[in-house]
């Protein structure tokens, strides 16, 4: 049996990756308009589950995202990140840069920023949905 998890409003979604050098810090990644999450495993979060602060991915057993809908990238700095870095960075993160090419994990690499972690988040308010065996199929 697999379960969905729904969020309910638009942009609950998120993946996000942090990456660090020295005293600063990156946060970036999608944050999906729609989407939903699969588990094999029945929820039972949603007794302590606190729409606004969500809940990582991570912490529901074999969960992974399943269905995205139009995700918008976005990137966020640390107050550390000198303004000319932060504007160089961001180039590099939509794929406008003229100086590096390639995908921005490995630029960021390159550049001795270290990724520290990648995590995937709901939040929001949810619905969860049993799905039926007709429905497995779609998901395997």
């Amino acid at each position: 049996m697999l379960y969905q998890i729904i969020p309910l409003e638009m942009g609950s979604l998120v993946e996000r990756e942090i990456y660090r050098k020295s005293n600063m810090e990156i946060k970036c990644g999608l944050v999906w308009k729609l989407g939903s999450v699969i588990t094999p495993h029945k929820p039972t979060f949603l007794k302590t589950y606190n729409p606004a602060v969500g809940i990582c991915l991570e912490d529901l057993k074999g969960a992974e995202i399943s269905d995205t809908y139009n995700g918008e990238k976005v990137i966020y700095f640390s107050e550390t990140v000198p303004e000319d870095l932060q504007e160089e960075l961001t180039d590099i993160f939509y794929g406008i840069s003229h100086k590096y090419s390639g995908p921005h994990q490995a630029v960021f690499e390159d550049l001795d920023w270290s990724l520290e972690k990648v995590e995937s988040f709901i939040f929001g308010q949810l619905e969860v949905k049993e799905l039926k065996e007709e429905d497995l199929a779609a998901y395997k």
